[in-house]
């Protein structure tokens, strides 16, 4: 299976799936754990698809989602927005 941070073409973005990759890690079996999986998913899913209609589209089912999932994948995709900004 290749490197998802291979897929990423901004080294912005693959400084910060780095960093979710490891607070993911740390928080593995905590109340926090799906918050992070979804913060990293966001991230990874927001990198690859920033600046086209797939990013605008995630963004937009993004906003209907609830719980910690939900408001960790919207983290992540705002946050590639702001590094992009």
């Amino acid at each position: 299976m290749p490197n998802p941070s291979s897929l990423i073409p901004d080294d912005r973005f693959v400084a910060l799936i780095s960093a979710a990759e490891i607070e993911v890690a740390k928080a593995k079996g905590s109340a926090t754990a799906r918050f992070f999986m979804g913060y990293l998913e966001g991230l990874q899913a927001g990198a690859v698809t920033f600046g086209t209609a797939a990013f605008d589209l995630l963004d937009s089912e993004a906003e209907g989602t609830f719980g910690d999932y939900g408001e960790g994948f919207r983290t992540g995709l705002m946050n590639i927005e702001s590094v992009s900004a």
